[in-house]
């Protein structure tokens, strides 16, 4: 089953219309509602007082088939488990396994992710591009701005609407729970949550989160990954307890941190002997995360590890995505190689893990030189290979401005425990749609029976 026709346009335009036909009520509500509000930016961007109107009807449909998206992340994760051609696959090495092996209290699914997408321009069809299951950014300031806008419009979203000032925190402590039903040495009431950031470089919604943790009650501390310490069944940084540790390090900056033996061997022993609760969990972090997790449910050589239900789920759900090596092969048998440099405009090429956008090469927004060296550079290293999708444009309205720009935007989706939480959007004038590229978070509320 597809979903299209997401986006509610009569009230969408109503919306806009209303925003910008008096331009200055709109900037002063804008204004008075930031002012009175928590922070919401790890970047400063212009707030669009126009939220990206999604049906409630469309989502109610959509939700089951994301979940069941995340619950085969889970299986994909338990297959590199247990079977080599996955292991070789990847290639991630040792390191990577003795940390999966070691790091099962929560399972193998991601606790917590963002699924970033696309509204194919016309249908509105979401694609999910991509799974960020290390430190998906937006968890406390998605639900911050979308109360926000929900100020400036006096409106109540319906209930899929990501809102709350707690919905990170309750799901950090579902996870604690389920940790402490499959392991009863785990710390299923979690008064000591660790926000991991590396020392001297903690991003805005890192503070934020562990000053919100604080207001509800939590005994909450950023924490360099590298002050992990072992005490018996304990876990401590810099001699702190901990009972759950949310890992905010993005993978790229992980690995070079593995890159020293100890530092792996504390946090093996520490996720598998203690009681310490980490979220995400490893496999989920390095395999779920990892960006070939998008091919390798679609290469041909590994469909009978799926049902056809679940091929069929990818299908709906994820473009055309290959890993690309020597011998990989386009739709028509040729190969894949070739036909990205004979077609540019129809492919993105992405590194396994990156941040802010920077893995990813474009084929229609490169140089030809570029693109050649992007290829090359993916044939040696098996990076992802991706047919691009076309965003769908929505209004965006500059507060106190007269007039609407259609922007090209994202939807992406918040799942906690395996469960749609809600979404979230970006817009941008360029070709990353990211924020720290050039773009902007816009608020999402869904609305329906009325609202």
């Amino acid at each position: 089953m597809t979903v299209t026709g997401l986006i509610d346009w009569p009230a969408a335009l109503l919306a806009a219309h209303a925003a910008v036909a008096r331009p200055a009520d709109t900037r002063t509500a804008t204004e008075q509602a930031v002012a009175a509000g928590p922070v919401f930016r790890n970047k400063e961007f212009p707030l669009s007082p126009v939220p990206v109107l999604v049906r409630a009807d469309r989502a109610e449909r959509l939700a089951p088939l994301l979940t069941r998206y995340a619950d085969l992340l889970g299986k994909v994760v338990a297959l590199y488990r247990t079977r080599r051609e996955v292991r070789d696959f990847y290639g991630l090495g040792p390191t990577a396994e003795v940390l999966i092996d070691a790091d099962r209290a929560v399972g193998d699914a991601p606790w917590v992710c963002r699924l970033d997408g696309y509204l194919e321009a016309g249908s509105e069809r979401l694609r999910v591009l991509e799974n960020n299951a290390d430190s998906p950014a937006g968890t406390l300031f998605t639900a911050r701005i979308n109360d926000v806008v929900a100020r400036i419009r006096s409106s109540s979203p319906h209930a899929m609407t990501y809102t709350g000032e707690h919905r990170f925190l309750d799901a950090l402590r579902a996870a604690a729970r389920a940790a402490g039903e499959r392991d009863a040495g785990r710390c299923a009431d979690p008064s000591r949550i660790a926000v991991l950031q590396p020392a001297g470089a903690p991003n805005v919604e890192s503070v934020e989160l562990v000053q919100s943790l604080r207001a509800a009650g939590v005994d909450a501390f950023l924490a360099d990954p590298r002050g992990i310490e072992v005490d018996g069944d304990r876990a401590r940084f810099d001699g702190k307890v901990v009972d759950l540790c949310w890992n905010k390090v993005n993978t790229v900056s992980w690995l070079a941190y593995c890159a020293d033996p100890a530092f792996v061997d504390r946090w093996a022993c520490a996720v598998r002997d203690t009681a310490m609760v980490h979220v995400n969990p490893f496999g989920a972090r390095y395999v779920a995360e990892n960006k070939l997790a998008l091919a390798f449910v679609q290469q041909p050589e590994f469909a009978d590890l799926f049902t056809a239900g679940e091929r069929a789920l990818v299908d709906g759900l994820l473009p055309w995505s290959r890993k690309l090596t020597p011998d990989a092969v386009d739709d028509d048998g040729g190969p894949l190689a070739d036909r990205l440099l004979a077609d540019p405009r129809e492919f993105v090429l992405k590194q396994p893990y990156d941040i802010r956008g920077d893995g990813v090469t474009i084929g229609h927004d490169c140089a030809p030189d570029a693109w050649r060296d992007a290829v090359a550079a993916g044939l040696r290293a098996g990076h992802l290979v991706q047919r691009r999708v076309a965003p769908a444009g929505y209004p965006v309205v500059r507060a106190g401005s007269d007039q609407v720009q259609a922007m090209p935007i994202s939807l992406d989706t918040y799942l906690f425990g395996g469960r749609v939480a809600g979404f979230g959007a970006k817009a941008s004038r360029n070709t990353k749609v990211n924020v720290f590229q050039g773009g902007q978070k816009l608020a999402v509320h869904v609305i329906g029976g009325g609202s």
